[in-house]
């Protein structure tokens, strides 16, 4: 099961999280690339991450550099390792670009496809709505006491005991 950040718009909360823009939520997987791993520039292109790009092209840069003066397989390996790096962070860089754009973060779904994380989304989103003060969490149960550390009859409190009794 894979967990989607869904970022909203700027413009959502003006209009009051309005049926009409839930199209334009963006549903952000969180997990590993294959496509940033293996096509990072035009993967960048594509989402519109312009300062990422920059980035990805100077630290780039340095260590295909780094790795060229050393000579032999350390160029190729570097480069792997870039990729497998960027693949693994992309889509946090992603939610951050969407950020900077002034995208906020409205919640975390969870599915098997993003059309399940959709569903459950929107889901537990209508639910809320209907009633905001019903809590998933919520039982019959009456509230636990908390638990206070005890030794003996005396209070602990941090690493002693009770008050200080020191003269």
């Amino acid at each position: 099961m894979t967990s989607y950040v869904v970022m909203a718009p700027p413009e959502f909360e003006t209009l009051g999280g309005d049926p009409e823009i839930t199209g334009d939520l963006q549903f952000v997987p969180d997990r590993f690339s294959a496509l940033a791993f293996l096509f990072s520039i035009p993967w960048m292109l594509v989402h519109r991450m312009w300062l990422v790009l920059l980035g990805y092209l100077a630290i780039t840069l340095v260590i295909e550099a780094t790795a060229l003066s050393l000579g032999g397989p350390a160029a190729g390996i570097a480069a792997l390792a870039i990729a497998f790096l960027f693949g693994f962070e992309a889509q946090t860089l992603r939610c951050w670009s969407l950020q900077r754009k002034g995208w906020h973060m409205l919640g975390v779904a969870e599915g098997v496809a993003k059309e399940e994380a959709e569903l459950r989304f929107f889901r537990n989103r209508a639910d809320y709505e209907q009633n905001p003060f019903k809590s998933d969490r919520q039982s019959s149960r009456p509230a636990a006491e908390p638990i206070v550390p005890r030794i003996g009859s005396e209070q602990v409190v941090g690493l002693t005991l009770g008050p200080e009794t020191r003269q």
